[in-house]
């Protein structure tokens, strides 16, 4: 049996069954790291030491002390602290930061009896939609290992696809599960906004209290069922809000795949797509289609899509700079003033920066207005179907010059022979992202370019279980994970 390879799932119920020892799990999981990371570079750090001792415990564990993860050892991105080990977020400054509690969704794991053994690779700052980084390098696609893994959850990506761990914690705020899950081939789950504890990501600096809007934490996984199994652990109030507040995520609309009716959106004048990814999306349809599901190709939210991402820019760049010295703020600003498009990514980063306390609160509204069309829409449908990046998984791209994002600008990325921004690989996950939605990324078991093309179920706002439950049907239908072709089983 290649226990490594299992999901999640199946892997709690071996141990559970005592059928398969933690200590056992972890041991095939490490020697699976020692064979394939050092090409992939996805886990940069672990505490094998403090896992073995943990997993000899679990083993030991009476049955009454077993929580849901109990015994399961998995990876965690390197941008959440956790005790023991290393959290840097590829900051060089940060090299030798090692914790001494966990972030709070890690704590909520490890208490459901799960065990942390490794830290997965991000980019720098956990800001690109590749992973590479000064202080662990950078981390290659299992696909084809010439090609990204995607960004900010790359390393956990690749770690999940690898089959070093079978389960991630991984956050998103510009599509950070969903576009590794999707250039990995994997499923990943963006939960609505507020529904799982933040505390203890890096950024903002460590012991900075200030959570921003978008972020989130979510689980990355080979099954959809283990999102789920996550999900439920992951799900709590904030630590601070724990003593009076509780959280419950109502249950999926429907238990029958052609019951949920489901809208396709893969295409739009305002953003980009490559038409063999649109092709595969369209097939995995028809393929929905054919197990009796109501696709609606023409149905769209009552939304201004150019406004949608411009709020959703804004939004996300006054996060991302909040921090910054004002020097650097003051560059920023300059190059947006030398660009001659207002709509540019240049223009509209150094508008985010000039926001007054007033823009700020005209954001918030629009916003809600935004979120308020969404909830209409789904008053007559359940899910939307979209892309969740232009291309699939594209060769490995560190040029471009300049501090923070500003190298980004001179990136671009081919879609169907036209040259594109590179940030456009934000335009479908902000479209969700902004609105709070949760999404459920699934591959569609299609390949371009000999890599797999994944999309986004995206539900109504606190119904996370719906696009997990539909996710999850679908993938007992039609299948989900493989092993990429450079790895042998």
């Amino acid at each position: 049996m290649n226990t490594e390879l299992l999901s999640a799932t199946e892997l709690v119920a071996l141990i559970r069954d005592r059928k398969l020892g933690s200590l056992e799990l972890l041991d095939a999981q490490l020697a699976r790291i020692d064979e394939h990371n050092g090409a992939i570079n996805a886990v940069v750090a672990m505490d094998v030491e403090g896992a073995r001792a943990a997993a000899r415990a679990a083993d030991d564990a009476p049955p009454d002390r077993r929580g849901t993860l109990h015994g399961l050892p998995i990876t965690i991105k390197d941008s959440w602290e956790v005790a023991g080990m290393p959290a840097t977020c590829g900051f060089p400054e940060l090299a030798d930061h090692v914790p001494t509690r966990d972030a709070e969704p890690v704590a909520l794991l490890r208490a459901a009896g799960a065990i942390p053994f490794g830290k997965t690779n991000v980019p720098f700052a956990a800001a690109d939609h590749q992973s590479y980084n000064p202080v662990y390098g950078t981390t290659s696609n299992p696909w084809d290992l010439s090609r990204t893994p995607g960004g900010s959850s790359g390393g956990p990506a690749a770690a999940v696809a690898a089959g070093f761990t079978s389960l991630e914690l991984g956050s998103d705020i510009a599509g950070s599960i969903r576009i590794p899950s999707h250039f990995c081939g994997i499923f990943g789950h963006k939960p609505s906004f507020g529904l799982v504890p933040r505390g203890g990501h890096v950024p903002p600096a460590p012991h900075r209290l200030t959570q921003g809007p978008l972020s989130v934490a979510g689980p990355m996984a080979r099954s959809a069922l283990d999102l789920e199994l996550a999900l439920d652990v992951l799900v709590a109030a904030s630590q601070r809000d724990r003593r009076a507040w509780s959280v419950r995520v109502p249950p999926s609309r429907h238990e029958r795949l052609r019951d949920f009716r489901v809208a396709l959106w893969a295409d739009d004048e305002h953003f980009s797509l490559d038409s063999r990814c649109r092709d595969a999306i369209h097939g995995y349809a028809e393929d929905l289609r054919g197990l009796g599901v109501q696709v609606d190709e023409t149905a769209r939210p009552e939304i201004d899509v150019a406004a949608s991402d411009d709020l959703y820019v804004a939004t996300l760049f006054s996060v991302h700079t909040s921090q910054l010295p004002e020097d650097l703020l003051a560059h920023f600003v300059a190059v947006g003033e030398a660009d001659d498009d207002p709509r540019g990514y240049p223009a509209r980063v150094a508008k985010a920066i000039r926001l007054t306390a007033h823009g700020h609160w005209e954001l918030v509204e629009q916003q809600l207005q935004l979120q308020a069309a969404w909830t209409h829409f789904f008053e007559g449908y359940d899910l939307v179907l979209c892309p969740i990046q232009p291309t699939v998984a594209f060769a490995h791209d560190h040029s471009g010059e300049g501090p923070g994002h500003t190298a980004q600008y001179e990136r671009r990325t081919m879609v169907d022979g036209e040259s594109v921004p590179y940030l456009h690989a934000m335009q479908w996950t902000g479209l969700i992202t902004i609105a709070d939605l949760p999404a459920t990324a699934i591959p569609t078991g299609r390949l371009v370019e000999g890599m797999p093309v994944g999309l986004q179920a995206a539900g109504p706002w606190l119904e996370d279980r719906t696009p997990l439950r539909f996710a999850q049907l679908a993938e007992r239908e039609l299948g989900g994970y493989r092993v990429p072709a450079t790895l042998t089983v």
